[in-house]
């Protein structure tokens, strides 16, 4: 398990407790966003006894520590891949194609012009997502 993620939940004040541990390690196996009853049944099948409320509420809060990602497009949740900070945003590239995904740290500037755009609004940011939709490599090679 990667020590970053256990460093912030204890850090929250949450207890590593073998639930998330399954949750982070069940999410580590997985290529792809994944909707909670998907990754339920993953786990079941790989023996956890964790249940599906659990899991919504251990994903809320481990996207509150910037643990792991909702993928709007995609209806589903993925480990944080990218080396954020805690206060760093992130964009995700989203192919078409085979649905996958690429987590890219937001340069400071983009999320402040951003902030800056919707304060001139006076629009109260909860949070700045950002999806780009495309075609990743793979499948623009495998096309040509």
């Amino acid at each position: 398990m990667n020590h970053d993620f256990i460093d912030r939940i204890k850090a929250s004040g949450l207890r590593l407790t073998q639930p998330r541990i399954d949750i982070i390690n069940a999410l580590k196996l997985i290529d792809r966003p994944i909707g909670v009853y998907q990754l339920h049944e993953k786990m079941t099948t790989a023996g956890s006894k964790v249940n599906v409320v659990s899991i919504y509420r251990t994903l809320a809060a481990f996207q509150e520590l910037g643990i792991v990602h909702y993928i709007p497009s995609q209806q589903g949740f993925m480990l944080c891949t990218a080396t954020c900070k805690d206060d760093q945003q992130t964009e995700h590239l989203v192919c078409d194609e085979c649905g996958s995904v690429t987590e890219l740290p937001m340069p400071m500037c983009a999320t402040n012009d951003l902030q800056e755009q919707a304060d001139a609004r006076g629009f109260q940011t909860r949070r700045i997502r950002v999806e780009v939709a495309g075609t990743c490599q793979d499948c623009t090679t495998a096309k040509n």
